[in-house]
């Protein structure tokens, strides 16, 4: 499937039940001030094979299921608030961020969106998964102008209640029911591709 371009990314933060939680839906899509989507890449979307030998040769192959489903997810200027949400960090009664014992992130589902050759919305969706973040880095400026660079989280994904963890489609009948059925519980509409 042909994908031109990336042009929105939702994330929602779940509750115990597998609900999204309301206010805590984080739209990026290229808004200055909220970030904007780089790039995402998922892997583990087939399961490893594994061969069965009898009477010298390959007679069963078994590849059920998916692999150890993991995406990484470059944004350019992630919003704060969505930061602290998806990675269970804790304000401070000061307003300052803390990291610790206690951080633990909560489950959370994503929409990334892009377009096939025709303008076709094109959604892929991880039902259900844990946010982490790489390093932090500083560095000096140089002789040059700065250039903000990405922030990229990992997502390691698990199965949502039904046993699925990715939902993909095309077209926009297809994508708002797909928005429906990876956002469950959420009424206010995501916005049209």
């Amino acid at each position: 499937m042909i994908k031109v371009g990336f042009k929105r990314g939702t994330f929602a933060v779940l509750d115990a039940a597998g609900q999204v939680v309301p206010d805590k839906v984080f739209i990026i899509e290229g808004k200055p001030g909220k970030g904007g989507m780089v790039e995402a890449s998922i892997s583990g979307i087939s399961p490893d094979s594994i061969k069965v030998y009898a009477s010298n040769t390959a007679y069963f192959v078994s590849a059920k299921g998916t692999g150890d489903v993991k995406a990484d997810i470059d944004i350019l200027d992630i919003p704060q608030e969505m930061q602290e949400a998806v990675l269970g960090r804790k304000k401070h009664a000061d307003g300052f961020t803390l990291i610790g014992e206690d951080t633990d992130p909560p489950y959370v589902a994503g929409i990334l969106e892009s377009e096939d050759a025709s303008g076709q919305p094109v959604l892929y969706s991880l039902l259900r998964g844990k946010f982490s973040a790489g390093d932090e880095s500083f560095k000096t400026n140089e002789d040059k102008p700065g250039e903000p660079e990405s922030e990229k989280l990992t997502m390691d994904c698990t199965a949502n209640d039904d046993g699925q963890t990715i939902a993909y489609g095309i077209g926009t009948e297809l994508a708002s029911k797909l928005r429906a059925y990876a956002f469950p519980g959420y009424t206010p509409e995501v916005p049209a591709p």
